[in-house]
């Protein structure tokens, strides 16, 4: 019986597909440490939502192989889908990368490296970032929901712990949507579905968690990249926002999987809450009071759609607010 030979991946295997919307000099910032990479990819395009920044792609025509394209719709996911639309066989590997991300030279190689040693069924790989702020597990943030001693795990909170700072590669129960590398074919078997929400901030562990039932996931200690970061909302009321958002984005998660807690998720939430306006009280910072005042509207908003047995995700859709 002959053995089938495996092909190892090549950086020309993978196609790069980066969503973005009004930034053009984080995009560049992003290209030149694409240029700049040891082992480069096969294809980059980038999907764009907002204005139009084909001139400042344009400077990278002749270093890159990279195409430029407009969207009608604005989100990240129906960009990335919209992304995955113009690939082919020959695009083996799918590189997300988000516009405010930039990578140390040997990145992609690391990334290419690790794909060949990993189990065939190998899923997905995320990068390393390397400037998210380290937090350490504690028996008190354990009590609440909100940390693990093992990295990269999904808690039944719902709370999803990183893996940026683990010492070797691991693997993980769920990845970032922004620096991940998929294989083509699990693409195609999991389709993610378009919610326009302005910040869908869970929406990688939404996506990524079913597919780490079926498939490995890993986190590559070696391919490293920096996240940039930028907040986009209107500042005057951003906190308040954000608080909303996510209370419902991960209620929307927990109901969605028997295996995690809806009465933990609530336990963790109202632990944020109190410890938020605690610190905003005593400090007397508008951020953190915002933040609270957004995160019991979500909670109330929540409870109210459990309990009616509406559609979570209806609150989530922002679609016709411009």
């Amino acid at each position: 019986m002959c053995k089938v030979k495996i092909v190892p991946f090549t950086g020309l295997d993978m196609a790069v597909i980066i969503p973005t919307k009004d930034r053009p000099l984080k995009v560049k910032n992003l290209l030149d440490s694409l240029v700049d990479q040891t082992t480069q990819c096969g294809r980059i395009i980038i999907v764009d939502s907002g204005q139009d920044i084909s001139g400042t792609v344009s400077l990278f025509s002749g270093k890159l192989q990279v195409e430029y394209h407009r969207s009608p719709v604005q989100g990240q996911i129906y960009q990335r889908n919209l992304g995955i639309s113009l690939l082919n066989d020959s695009q083996k590997l799918v590189c997300f990368l988000d516009d405010d991300i930039v990578l140390e030279p040997n990145a992609f190689k690391a990334m290419i490296d690790f794909w060949n040693i990993c189990e065939p069924e190998t899923a997905g790989v995320s990068f390393t970032i390397t400037n998210i702020p380290q937090t350490k597990h504690t028996w008190l943030k354990g009590l609440m929901g909100m940390s693990s001693p093992k990295p990269g795990r999904v808690l039944r909170s719902g709370f999803n712990v990183t893996a940026s700072h683990a010492d070797n590669s691991v693997r993980v129960q769920w990845l970032s949507g922004g620096a991940t590398v998929w294989k083509r074919s699990i693409l195609m078997e999991f389709v993610n579905r378009e919610i326009a929400s302005k910040w869908a901030i869970c929406e990688d562990v939404i996506f990524s968690y079913p597919i780490g039932k079926k498939y490995p996931l890993y986190v590559c200690v070696n391919a490293n990249v920096r996240h940039e970061h930028v907040y986009d909302h209107k500042a005057k009321s951003k906190y308040r926002y954000y608080g909303r958002t996510i209370v419902l984005w991960r209620l929307y998660f927990v109901e969605s999987h028997p295996e995690l807690s809806r009465s933990l998720f609530f336990w963790m939430v109202s632990c944020q809450i109190l410890g938020r306006l605690g610190v905003g009280l005593f400090f007397l910072r508008s951020q953190d009071l915002q933040r609270a005042i957004g995160e019991i509207e979500g909670t109330v908003v929540g409870l109210n759609a459990i309990l009616r047995k509406y559609d979570i995700l209806a609150y989530l859709d922002e679609g016709d607010q411009g």
